[in-house]
């Protein structure tokens, strides 16, 4: 029987704040809800939020709104800290992470479908010996091709603003580790706030876009490209992973 295909959502770098006020002058609730509202986001077998739920510094009334509409979804999600959040604020906020955060960092592996995904935690701007001594214990466990998702792009990616200052700072580490799974060709990430596909090795980097806004990469200084949401979504199938990205 060939294997069912995945149909999985990405949406990163929401940044609600504390409330519904304007986020530098977006309403990124809206933003949010026209990602999660549109045609592309129907019959999703698997919704990930892939870091920096909360604006700047880890909101609670962040966390309190993810965790309200996520309680209300029919489908099952998986989420990853950024850089702005905080695991010691979000962690109370969802039972879905309970067992998942080890030693303050959250990583973990998620069973849909019989297939395997990993997550792991980029927040404090690199990912820790534990993580990449579990990550190469645990992939080569699974029989079958596994997806991986963090926040941070494990490489640079032609993104003048956000390689110059916020790029993954153990990146070379991270990539020798990856290059030893056989098993992983796609790995799935965000924070830059832009789209990319970069090609590492045999395997590929899939950057999605923010769904706050996107910042001109083309430049070395903040410059905000749009305002409109950006989303990903993935279709994983049996020796096949497509993806498409979307722009309000």
């Amino acid at each position: 029987m060939a294997c069912k295909v995945l149909k999985i959502g990405q949406i990163s770098d929401i940044h609600i704040g504390e409330d519904e006020s304007l986020v530098q002058g977006i309403d990124v609730r809206a933003n949010f809800m026209k990602a999660m509202n549109s045609e592309s986001m129907k019959d999703l077998d698997l919704l990930v939020l892939s870091g920096d739920l909360a604006n700047e510094d880890a909101e609670p009334g962040a966390y309190k709104y993810f965790a309200d509409f996520l309680a209300k979804l029919d489908i099952p999600y998986c989420i990853i800290p950024g850089n702005h959040d905080r695991i010691e604020v979000m962690e109370p906020y969802f039972d879905f992470l309970k067992g998942k955060v080890h030693n303050g960092k959250c990583y973990y592996r998620y069973d849909i479908a019989g297939r395997s995904i990993f997550f792991l935690d980029s927040a404090c701007g690199e990912v820790s010996q534990d993580q990449l001594a579990w990550l190469k214990e645990e992939a080569p466990k699974v029989k079958g091709e596994i997806l991986l998702f963090l926040h941070h792009p494990p490489c640079f990616c032609n993104h003048r603003f956000m390689d110059l200052r916020y790029h993954l700072k153990n990146m070379l580490e991270v990539q020798k580790v990856l290059e030893g799974l056989d098993n992983l060709t796609h790995i799935f990430c965000g924070h830059y706030h832009s789209e990319f596909e970069i090609e590492l090795g045999r395997q590929v980097v899939h950057v999605a876009p923010s769904s706050q806004m996107q910042i001109d990469p083309n430049t070395p200084y903040f410059n905000l490209k749009s305002a409109a949401p950006g989303w990903q979504t993935i279709k994983w199938g049996e020796n096949f992973v497509e993806t498409q990205v979307y722009f309000e």
